[in-house]
């Protein structure tokens, strides 16, 4: 019996890779891609004389068997000598940088005596009333942050900075937002003060990186696909999906020629739910279109800015905790790898948060460059505009899911609305809403093809089983 022919919307981290397992298994797969590249958020791109990536990546060095068996099947699209890095982070705060993950100790002794003694207190007071008082569910981010660290200290590290980012004031966002954040306890304190791996909730510390930019992956999962004679459609983003029934039977996207069409016995999407949601024809019910509405994703603003010099700092990035910053986060390529900045140079990738109704998202990238420029004088690392050689501006329209609080109230009736057609299976950050990262995505892109060859293609099957998983990671596991 032949193997169905499987078309894959989008060729980010987890398309690409299903693509790429899928063909491995023997299957005819089409992939349709918006952008001009694969990778999506993965790719490398030229800014001037220089490869930087879109956006900070590194790939995650875990301890499990399914990681390490992830890890061993990308490794030779990494390139000779790929680089093994320690992290490097930093926050900004107050003036004074501080290691990250944070450390308790290391922001008392770096504050004034009286905001010190109020943190202690504050953080005390948390840790006896979490080990004495029963459980309660915390709802909101900002309920699980006050919880664990105090108000005075949750306020500082992270209220201010999460609401920067997610563009809402943390009491509207879902405690589910904390799976991205360290925890900070006392027995993690006590735990990596005496070099013992401390809870596995807190963030990595060792990356995998090829030494030329993080499309080298994608780049040599797509030569791969393509020389077993199937197809990856770049510049041709999807624009209707045609079901009969409980089935897709159709896909229309637009190319320079025009309109074609193609025809697919399974489909595996990666496209933003609402997104999906909003191509259906017929439309799905009223009830799902709705739900898909209230699911929200929040965009960036890349400005990358090349300096006139060798380095600026010695860190993969810095984060920027206070009220005073518009922009988020800075990251610098050579301390990621040398080999894409050349010596003398030095690259910045600044990050923005918008939401796509603000005025600045259709501000001149003049203005955006001034904001980011801004900014990074404040930073204290003696940067002047006339050490600027030139910058550059992209955007990323869904860069993160916001997890709003009671998301899965919307989140679930779309991910099982969308599932009830029978050949449709959706997969990566986008297709499940899921803030994961890009090894993940590539795990999941795995997963998928395994599952089809395994278990079959049908979408129910798979929801139920991603929910589940899904299940899982909100709980930090």
């Amino acid at each position: 019996m032949a193997k169905p022919h499987v078309v894959i919307l989008g060729a980010g981290p987890a398309g690409i890779s299903a693509a790429w397992r899928l063909t491995k298994l023997g299957y005819k797969v089409t992939v349709l891609e918006r952008d001009g590249a694969v990778g999506g958020m993965g790719r490398t791109i030229k800014v001037g004389d220089y490869s930087v990536d879109f956006g900070p990546h590194t790939f995650h060095i875990r301890e499990t068997g399914e990681s390490k068996e992830i890890l061993s099947t990308i490794t030779p699209f990494f390139g000779e000598n790929p680089l093994t890095l320690v992290r490097g982070t930093r926050v900004l705060l107050r003036g004074k940088e501080y290691v990250y993950p944070l450390e308790i100790l290391q922001v008392l002794f770096g504050v004034n005596p009286l905001l010190s003694a109020l943190i202690l207190f504050d953080y005390s007071m948390a840790t006896i009333k979490s080990f004495f008082a029963p459980a309660k569910k915390e709802d909101s981010f900002e309920e699980w942050g006050v919880r664990n660290l105090g108000r005075t200290l949750y306020d500082l590290c992270f209220g201010i900075y999460s609401a920067r980012v997610w563009g809402l004031p943390t009491s509207q966002i879902s405690s589910k937002q904390a799976q991205r954040v360290a925890k900070l306890n006392l027995k993690n304190i006590i735990l990596r003060t005496l070099g013992i791996k401390a809870d596995p909730a807190t963030y990595f510390t060792k990356y995998f990186y090829p030494r030329k930019g993080i499309s080298r992956l994608y780049e040599g999962m797509a030569t791969e696909i393509t020389a077993a004679g199937n197809q990856i459609l770049l510049s041709s983003p999807v624009t209707r999906i045609e079901r009969t029934g409980d089935r897709i039977s159709r896909l229309v996207y637009r190319t320079d020629a025009g309109e074609r069409s193609i025809d697919a016995d399974v489909v595996l999407s990666t496209l933003p739910l609402p997104t999906l949601v909003g191509m259906m024809s017929p439309s799905l019910p009223q009830s799902v279109v709705d739900h898909a509405a209230r699911l929200r994703y929040r965009s960036l603003k890349l400005i990358y800015i090349a300096l006139k010099r060798p380095q600026l700092t010695n860190y993969h990035w810095v984060y920027l905790l206070d009220d005073d910053y518009r922009v988020n986060r800075m990251s610098e390529q050579k301390n990621v790898s040398p080999d894409m900045v050349p010596p003398d140079r030095t690259v910045l990738c600044i990050e923005l948060s918008l939401w796509k109704h603000e005025p600045l998202w259709t501000a001149s990238d003049e203005e955006i460059y001034r904001i980011a420029l801004h900014d990074l004088m404040k930073m204290g690392y003696g940067v002047t505009e006339a050490e600027v050689d030139s910058y550059f501006v992209t955007q990323i329209e869904t860069a993160y899911p916001v997890y709003e609080l009671n998301f899965e109230d919307h989140l679930i009736p779309v991910l099982e609305g969308v599932h009830q057609i029978t050949n449709l299976m959706t997969l990566g950050r986008h297709g499940l809403f899921l803030n994961n990262s890009m090894d993940d995505n590539v795990g999941l892109g795995f997963q998928v093809a395994d599952h089809i060859e395994q278990k079959g293609a049908d979408g129910r099957v798979w929801v139920s089983e991603m929910l589940e998983f899904m299940k899982l990671r909100f709980a930090g596991k």
